[in-house]
């Protein structure tokens, strides 16, 4: 059963807003009337305005909204300054450049209690160091932290199950006083039993309150037919998976933020009567919500955390209220009617801060757009394009195209993909594809690249062993056949391929789809499956039946001569110079090179090389990345009545020198960001 979140969103403290919407509220109007339909005195405008809708945070939009929430009030040991040991939780954190750290999985903490002088030394022997009494014989020596009146050792350890003792002064032997569990030593006395099993924690684990734990549990985003990105507003459904998620969610970080309660509030109140308690609560709820409180939205807060008995229950019960409510899970892209017969509204400045800060930064707005709202300096297209600049400018819209860049792209997936027939392909070097792709997009939008070299650039800043994996060298320089931008990344080819062969059609796919935006056909009920590999055939001598299977061919005269211009590349991305014996042969053919409408805009290319070229001059790739942008920004495909903005969109980059920051930009000056119908 599905459970559609409603809630009232409500505009500005002067009016009451009356809309009651769901998840998946979608496009509630064509929005095909022009803006001189609404008022006659305005000029033709062929822009149409988006569609109302409101947009539930995804997964790591919820993390990063949580993380922002918090970085002002730290809510535990792992966000928390440190001056030394003591003040973080020591069995499982460490004190780390000032800031508690959360231990990784196999880093076992090993505490001997003591009074300062009380010993001379303490060293930790067991199964895991050879039983050495001493620090010479190879025992783990302990360091004694005044902080904690104990004596104090880090040390990883292998999983499987581990007997230890401390030997104290070079000669008595004792159990660890802290730990339970033991087992007999054989000598009338114990050991101490150490358990650790870290080899199925994945190896990104979060830490267990950090903002990434919080979504852990919660669904995926499920993206709908050729949409690439995890933000689409009509998949926005709350199931009771979700709402169940959300409930533990807001508990975990609540107990959590009312461990430090000083800490949290500026105060050390004694009830929830006291004035900081109100206070905090205002302010913590106007963050969240990303918008104004009315008043009574503050009297219910601050009524229900006045309501407990204590001053850490009610916090708690007022931030479990905040945190599950529909006005932080969702933001909001309704607006307020502008006047006339056509129905359009015009965002408020707190939608548009939340749409600017979330397209760019993944996050909630900071201070400075929030004081923007307040201030009056957030109110038309010239507020929008200077705060659009200024978010750009931050680095960290450098990781969110980053996310931009492996949604588009299709590579999310690659980190740990399976390619068995390369034992050199692990997970870390699948790592270091992933990040080079997102490093790579992200430089040369901000770092003055020009689009063609997302399909020509000649260099890799990729970590050293990825880099040699390619065979560049210390500077970065590829192989001459490797010099195609994105198209060479491993994170593409081995996204691209399956774990033993490679795949023309994957790959040509990705190109028409991806970097092209050609949408084809479902393939028939009939198609064949992918030809067997043959050790004496090519790939392209196995793929020849699509060609010469009229059923095939209708689609795959548009991917497989594509497709095949990756073949000097195996399924993990490693060059090839030959397959079955034979010479690769990477010629192929790139149609459609203005769309679908101009058959005669083709070109052959011998490389990969000379395919990026092709893509870099093709008039349809262009267009694809203005569209793919638009999708990631608005959260949705777009319509026909879209297509004068994507037009304005591409003059409005082309006008700019082509500048790839300019184009986000601009999409603030479009109806479709600021107009709703």
């Amino acid at each position: 059963m599905r459970v559609t979140l409603r809630g009232l969103l409500r505009l500005r403290a002067t009016r009451a807003l009356l809309l009651l919407a769901t998840a998946a509220c979608g496009a509630c109007a064509n929005g095909d009337e022009s803006l001189s339909e609404v008022d006659p005195d305005a000029p033709v405008v062929v822009e149409a305005p988006g569609p109302r809708q409101i947009r539930l945070l995804t997964r790591s939009e919820y993390a990063a909204t949580v993380h922002d929430l918090l970085s002002l009030e730290p809510l535990s040991a792992e966000v928390s300054e440190c001056e030394d040991l003591g003040d973080c939780a020591a069995e499982e954190a460490s004190c780390v450049g000032g800031v508690c750290v959360v231990d990784p999985c196999n880093l076992s903490t090993f505490i001997f209690p003591a009074a300062a002088g009380q010993h001379g030394s303490v060293v930790v022997a067991g199964s895991f160091n050879g039983w050495g009494a001493t620090a010479a014989a190879g025992g783990w020596p302990l360091a004694y932290e005044p902080s904690l009146e104990a004596w104090v050792a880090k040390h990883e350890v292998a999983d499987g199950t581990h007997s230890y003792k401390f030997v104290v002064d070079g000669a008595t032997w004792l159990a660890d006083p802290q730990n339970p569990m033991t087992e007999p030593d054989g000598f009338g006395g114990v050991n101490s039993v150490l358990e650790v099993s870290c080899a199925d924690a994945p190896p990104d684990a979060p830490a267990p309150s950090s903002p990434e734990s919080f979504v852990e549990d919660f669904p995926v985003e499920s993206r709908p037919e050729k949409f690439p990105f995890d933000n689409a507003a009509e998949a926005g459904l709350v199931t009771a998976v979700h709402a169940e998620q959300y409930f533990r969610a807001a508990r975990r970080i609540a107990d959590l933020a009312s461990l430090d309660l000083e800490g949290l509030l500026g105060c050390a109140p004694v009830s929830s009567e006291e004035p900081c308690v109100a206070t905090f609560v205002e302010r913590f709820a106007r963050r969240a919500f990303r918008r104004p409180l009315l008043a009574d939205e503050a009297e219910r807060l601050t009524a229900m955390a006045r309501s407990q008995t204590t001053a850490a229950d009610g916090v708690r019960l007022a931030l479990r209220v905040i945190l599950q409510s529909p006005n932080f899970l969702y933001r909001s892209e309704v607006g307020a009617p502008i006047g006339g017969d056509g129905g359009a509204a015009r965002l408020e400045p707190w939608e548009v801060a939340s749409l600017l800060s979330y397209s760019y930064w993944g996050s909630m707005p900071d201070e400075t757009l929030l004081d923007a709202i307040e201030s009056g300096e957030l109110e038309g297209p010239e507020d929008y394009a200077r705060e659009a600049r200024r978010l750009l400018s931050d680095g960290r819209a450098r990781a969110r195209m980053g996310v931009f860049a492996s949604q588009w792209l299709g590579v999310e997936g690659v980190v740990g993909v399976d390619k068995g027939n390369r034992p050199d392909f692990d997970r870390e070097l699948s790592e270091m594809m992933a990040d080079e792709t997102r490093d790579f997009v992200s430089s040369v939008i901000f770092d003055g690249g020009a689009f063609e070299d997302l399909f020509v650039a000649d260099r890799t800043a990729a970590a050293p062993r990825l880099r040699a994996f390619y065979g560049a060298d210390d500077a970065g320089l590829l192989p001459e056949g490797r010099r195609a931008g994105l198209l060479a990344h491993g994170s593409v080819l081995a996204t691209y391929a399956h774990s033993d062969q490679t795949s023309p059609v994957r790959r040509g796919l990705f190109v028409r789809t991806r970097l092209m935006c050609m949408e084809l056909g479902a393939p028939p009920a009939n198609a064949g499956a992918v030809p067997e590999v043959d050790p004496e055939s090519t790939t392209r001598q196995r793929f020849e039946q699509h060609s010469s299977d009229g059923t095939c061919a209708s689609c795959h005269q548009h991917i497989d001569p594509i497709g095949f211009g990756f073949e000097h590349f195996d399924p993990a991305g490693a060059w090839r110079d030959e397959e079955a014996g034979r010479p690769i042969d990477a010629s192929g053919v790139l149609s459609y090179l203005d769309g679908w409408d101009d058959a005669e805009a083709n070109t052959t290319f011998a490389t990969l090389p000379e395919l990026g070229r092709a893509l870099a001059d093709s008039p349809q790739a262009r267009r694809c990345l203005v569209r793919q942008v638009h999708r990631f920004a608005s959260g949705r495909l777009e319509r026909e009545v879209d297509e004068p903005t994507l037009d304005a969109l591409e003059r409005r980059w082309a006008d700019s020198g082509d500048d790839l920051v300019e184009l986000f930009v601009a999409w603030t000056q479009t109806n479709a960001f600021s107009l709703r119908k």
